[in-house]
């Protein structure tokens, strides 16, 4: 018994030197790590701009197979996620219409609903079908898609009236990181006729 005894005051604990060293490690670690999950986590965020940049790209390429045309009612296409707006970090759409008045005109003789399909958007139109809204300071002025500065310079649509202008930019912007909210500092994407996506804000 007292051996045993003896053996327990042998046993030695952990001193205060010690847990400050192994809190200063979690501290340091803690400072590396909390940085680097927040910018992964803001980066898998982007995924979603890519897929319904990706959806709105198919759209518009089934809506010019039909009428030798592209256009920026995404709804009429069947590009309407409405449903899922709320849930969504990105508002998707254009920041202007440029269809030239005699090709508009072939796509309606080919059957074209041009109440549906207007020759001429407004912000309205021109935002994430299903009305999402964008944070920070492009929540006014019907969050259209101009207000994101960060996007501010893409041309958005050609004339459609000649083979060179038959283009397209959908542009994709939301708030990924909460340090970056407001239209300039945003995540913006785009993607185009040729299926070139481009990350044009990185917004985290």
């Amino acid at each position: 018994m007292k051996s045993f005894l003896k053996s327990l005051k042998r046993q030695d604990g952990f001193t205060l030197v010690e847990l400050m060293v192994v809190v200063a490690i979690i501290g340091v670690l803690s400072a590396v790590a909390i940085p680097n999950f927040k910018k992964y986590q803001a980066k898998a965020k982007t995924s979603e701009a890519k897929l319904q940049l990706s959806a709105a790209y198919t759209a518009e390429q089934s809506f010019y197979s039909d009428y030798n045309l592209y256009h920026t009612c995404l709804t009429y296409m069947g590009y309407n996620p409405t449903n899922e707006a709320a849930q969504r970090f990105f508002a998707v759409g254009f920041q202007a219409n440029n269809v030239a008045a005699t090709p508009l005109a072939q796509a309606v003789a080919n059957g074209l609903n041009v109440t549906a399909c207007p020759a001429t958007i407004t912000a309205a139109i021109s935002i994430f079908p299903g009305g999402k809204a964008l944070s920070g300071a492009t929540a006014t002025a019907a969050n259209h898609l101009a207000n994101a500065a960060g996007l501010a310079t893409v041309a958005f649509a050609g004339t459609q009236a000649a083979p060179a202008t038959e283009t397209f930019t959908i542009g994709a912007v939301g708030p990924v990181d909460s340090n970056n909210i407001t239209g300039a500092l945003m995540a913006g994407f785009t993607i185009n006729e040729l299926k070139v996506l481009s990350h044009v804000v990185v917004g985290y």
